[in-house]
């Protein structure tokens, strides 16, 4: 089987988030399965293509935007045994960022993601590729099957791919004026209210759930939550529709990289058996957020970007609270400024309690797992979250909303085999009674530790992420051309 992924993040190269880490854990799960991979990327000026050793293929590719036509060059690398097509072009990624720069997406997004969609499809031809499935990763993606059966420049291609549309966050559609149509030179039959027109604007992402083989969310919870108007992003009658092809699979994780046992970042190393290492990890966080180094003292952890999506409206009205009990909380992540500026505030205004990083640090994130007790994940919606299952592998016990991946990678602790606690509504009462449920049970230290080892036991494994989806791609391969 081969598959070709096309996204456009991937760790170590260029990520903002989560979707990076799927891309590089999930395809070098799926080699070891004997699944043949190759992935495709933009070559962001951001990347180092000297520490990464990405080559030049020296080929050059011509991509036609309407009745434009801009030029790209064909890079490559493999890394840890998988294969990396990187799309370069000086008109769209020789600039800073990913997507834009601080608080200000580019203007132009749309025709940068066409043009690395496009050059996806030609080289897929060019190359004689020939995937059984294509699998296409949110809305930078999202035309990808469209363009797959319609070609690129307007000339019939009547591709008949199998492909994959991942939903990893349904929020962030590509949306774009309907007067840029043109330059999909897809036929007129593709703007219309059933394909790609939204709102009488064009929708990427809305292009590829109605037009792929099959759909599937990054969480089976996520995939039910999407069909409603509370979490559907206006596109849940669209998700309903074919709700017959729509499949969840929840993320797992690179145990190699995210292991208290073998990881580098931390100041000691420790296990399930032996959790001595855990105790030292604590101890450091606490010395180096300023903060009294008490091991009775309830150390809690927040790694997030820092938008109304991952419950920081609800730390208004909690934090207060927070420090009255004395416990100690250490913050990481950058995001809306006015997040950024509340932070700081409380870290100026309550030091031995607050601590806040506003900044990306892979290191610190490590360390805030590995030393935390409690880890805060209290998100408006959560397609699966990642943060969860790294606390949980470092005994370090979620307090997360029971919605998307958090619904169905927690067991709340009043339930059997517990390993966490969950709140339902999303109001900050709620989210404060559950933190405090946690507190409560934390002051008992036998029953703490058992919790901590019955977390850590659990497997998210990136290896049983692939074994769900090769069952996929098995799956969509015997589909007809049109199932709904």
């Amino acid at each position: 089987m081969k598959v070709i992924f096309v996204s456009s993040e991937i760790v170590p190269f260029a990520s903002t988030g989560g979707l990076g880490d799927v891309l590089a854990a999930l395809p070098m799960a799926l080699m070891e399965q004997e699944v043949e991979v190759i992935r495709f990327l933009p070559l962001y000026q951001s990347i180092d293509r000297e520490k990464f050793g990405i080559r030049p293929c020296n080929y050059d590719i011509h991509i036609p935007l309407g009745n434009s036509w801009f030029h790209g060059t064909v890079w490559k690398n493999i890394w840890k045994g998988v294969t990396t097509i990187f799309i370069q072009s000086d008109a769209f990624f020789e600039r800073p960022g990913i997507y834009g720069v601080p608080n200000h997406g580019y203007g132009d997004n749309f025709e940068r993601f066409l043009f690395f969609q496009k050059a996806v499809v030609k080289l897929i031809d060019e190359w004689q590729l020939k995937p059984d499935i294509v699998h296409c990763n949110d809305w930078q993606a999202g035309l990808v099957p469209l363009l797959l059966y319609h070609g690129i420049d307007g000339n019939f291609r009547n591709g008949r791919e199998k492909t994959l549309m991942t939903i990893h966050n349904l929020a962030h559609q590509g949306w774009a004026p309907a007067e840029k149509f043109y330059m999909t030179q897809l036929p007129e039959s593709c703007y219309t209210m059933d394909t790609l027109e939204f709102y009488g604007e064009i929708n990427m992402l809305k292009g590829g759930l109605v037009a792929a083989s099959a759909i599937n969310a990054v969480s089976p919870t996520y995939a039910e939550e999407v069909k409603t108007a509370e979490f559907g992003c206006r596109l849940n009658g669209v998700l309903y529709h074919r709700r017959n092809v729509l499949h969840g699979i929840l993320n797992g994780i690179d145990y190699k990289r995210w292991n208290p046992e073998t990881d580098t970042h931390i100041p000691a190393n420790y296990s399930v058996n032996d959790l001595s290492g855990k105790a030292e990890c604590k101890a450091a966080l606490q010395k180096v957020c300023g903060f009294n180094v008490d091991p009775d003292i309830p150390l809690l952890g927040m790694i997030s970007r820092m938008v109304p999506q991952k419950g920081i409206d609800l730390l208004f009205d909690a934090i207060q609270p927070i420090v009255e009990s004395g416990a100690q909380l250490v913050i990481l992540g950058t995001g809306d400024e006015h997040y950024e500026v509340a932070c700081r505030n409380w870290a100026e205004r309550w030091p031995e309690n607050v601590c806040a990083w506003i900044e990306f640090s892979n290191t610190k994130a490590h360390r805030i797992e590995a030393g935390a007790d409690i880890f805060l994940m209290p998100s408006e919606f959560e397609p699966c979250g990642q943060n969860q299952l790294y606390s949980m592998r470092y005994g370090t016990i979620p307090v997360v909303r029971a919605v998307g991946g958090l619904e169905d990678s927690v067991i709340d602790y009043s339930e059997k085999g517990g390993t966490g606690f969950k709140f339902r509504e999303y109001s900050a009462e709620a989210f404060s009674q559950c933190l405090e449920r946690a507190l409560n049970i934390f002051k008992n230290s036998s029953r703490w530790k058992t919790l901590m080892k019955r977390a850590m036991r659990q497997d998210f494994s990136v290896t049983h992420m692939a074994n769900d989806y090769i069952t996929l791609y098995k799956k969509i391969i015997t589909y007809n051309a049109e199932v709904d």
